[in-house]
């Protein structure tokens, strides 16, 4: 303890450190988004190498669904960290596995397809 300092509140540390684990896994919802993005646009990019372009080009369809799934992946983070930081601040926080739910459902729906594709292009 520092001098002129009083002990710290637990209830204040431990907030602290919902927040901060709270940012952590923002920035984990944020790096899943911006590696599916990057993989759209490295599926797009081979498709056009390969010659797989017009309008029933596999690999174009693929790549707008990891593009969407990114997107809709950074959209639900952002809305899970407000959420939950809304909730830490008010004392009124209970976990929910919804929003992960719903990407995972999203990336099996596009690995189907995907396997789907392969199989039968």
């Amino acid at each position: 303890m520092v001098d002129g300092e009083g002990p710290r509140e637990p209830r204040r540390e431990t907030q602290v450190r919902e927040h901060l684990a709270n940012e952590r896994t923002l920035l984990s919802w944020v790096r899943t988004g911006v590696g599916l993005v990057s993989i759209a646009l490295v599926v797009e990019r081979a498709g056009a190498l390969a010659g797989d372009t017009g309008s029933g080009g596999g690999s174009e369809a693929f790549a707008l669904a990891l593009a969407f799934l990114g997107c809709f992946t950074l959209v639900i983070g952002s809305a899970h960290f407000l959420r939950t930081r809304r909730e830490i601040s008010a004392g009124d926080y209970t976990p929910s596995g919804r929003a992960y739910l719903m990407v995972v459902a999203g990336s099996l729906v596009l690995a189907g397809a995907f396997i789907a594709y392969v199989l039968l292009g």
